[in-house]
């Protein structure tokens, strides 16, 4: 098996080209100072491994980095500040897509709430609509499982009673908001930031990656499938029934072990090679996960029967064959409305 080998974050451009990039969805990555916000970018995006977090500088300046996916991203990693002003938080607002804001969940939490009340207040004043608020409730490894939840929660119903404090609980932004437990220690980091990315997918686009993985689900009698980002371990669609974490958390930890021996080996995917695609297996007791690179950046994971992959190997790998060349079609016409787009 062939596979890309770099997990590295592509550079980002010179100044004054941002104007033809416009397809690029622009996240904010904010919050209080050492809250966990380059370390979160950098693990997910970067294979920064978690215990060499403790090394990552801090962030002195708002640093813009791409990363080149099924959703092309910019991501916007923001230094920690309690004093931003309203002017300056006005501005990023007006222009990205989503905002992730992190919260030390050992911290004190009243100067990080009511900072995030206060942006998402700003963003209700301009009318941005269009943004996605994700609060990751960070450093959960920290706690005994006993008080993880209870935190949680209670930060959690913390900033829903400031948001009914500044009259927004109603709005749009206020409906959509999501909260997330996460740690760079196991994979709640990548389901969170899973969600941000299957956010920003258009819902009519999210819902033709989702009707072919669903047919290609019954086709194959798997127990669960995903559809991933190999490079960042990101879920961007999955089968309607797969709702456990654990299926995921297995296939991101299968997906990462591949990768780590792909970087041992030296080897991966060639230009020359994406038009192929690349399996291997993992058989465990009674299932069997079964890997497909799909195109450079996106893999297809199903779990399945022991059994049934014995007997029906064949139908199943034609069944994902017709199911690449389907994605492969809806990925060609998001790609040329794309270019229309930036012209």
């Amino acid at each position: 098996m062939v596979m890309q080998t770099s997990q590295q974050v592509e550079p980002q451009k010179p100044n004054g080209t941002v104007d033809q990039d416009r397809y690029y969805q622009r996240v904010l990555i904010t919050g209080l100072r050492r809250s966990g916000k380059t370390s979160c970018k950098e693990v997910v995006f970067n294979g920064t491994l978690p215990k060499d977090t403790f090394f990552v500088p801090r962030t002195q300046e708002l640093i813009k980095t791409k990363f080149e996916s099924i959703v092309p991203l910019e991501l916007w990693d923001s230094p920690g500040k309690e004093d931003i002003s309203e002017e300056e938080t006005l501005r990023l607002l007006r222009e990205v897509n989503a905002v992730v804001f992190v919260i030390d969940i050992n911290d004190h939490w009243f100067n990080a709430i009511a900072q995030f009340s206060d942006m998402l207040a700003a963003a209700t004043e301009i009318g941005a609509d269009h943004l996605v608020f994700h609060v990751f409730i960070h450093k959960m490894e920290t706690l005994a499982n006993e008080h993880k939840m209870t935190k949680f929660n209670d930060i959690q119903r913390r900033i829903n009673d400031e948001i009914e404090d500044q009259n927004i609980q109603n709005t749009n932004l206020a409906r959509t908001l999501t909260f997330h437990p996460t740690s760079v220690y196991d994979h709640s980091i990548y389901e969170a930031f899973s969600n941000v990315v299957m956010h920003l997918i258009p819902q009519d686009t999210l819902g033709q990656y989702e009707n072919l993985l669903n047919s290609l689900h019954l086709s194959c009698s798997a127990r669960y499938a995903f559809l991933f980002d190999s490079r960042a371990c990101l879920r961007v669609s999955a089968n309607q029934e797969t709702h456990e974490l654990p299926t995921f958390s297995l296939s991101v930890e299968y997906l990462k072990l591949l990768t780590a021996m792909a970087n041992v080996v030296g080897s991966g995917l060639r230009q020359e090679e994406v038009d192929q695609s690349y399996s291997c297996q993992l058989v465990l007791s009674e299932s069997t996960i079964v890997y497909w690179q799909i195109t450079r950046n996106l893999c297809l994971i199903l779990g399945i029967s022991s059994q049934n992959w014995r007997d029906l190997r064949g139908t199943i790998e034609y069944n994902v064959l017709i199911y690449r060349e389907s994605l492969l079609q809806v990925l060609a016409l998001i790609d040329e409305h794309r270019r229309v787009a930036s012209v």
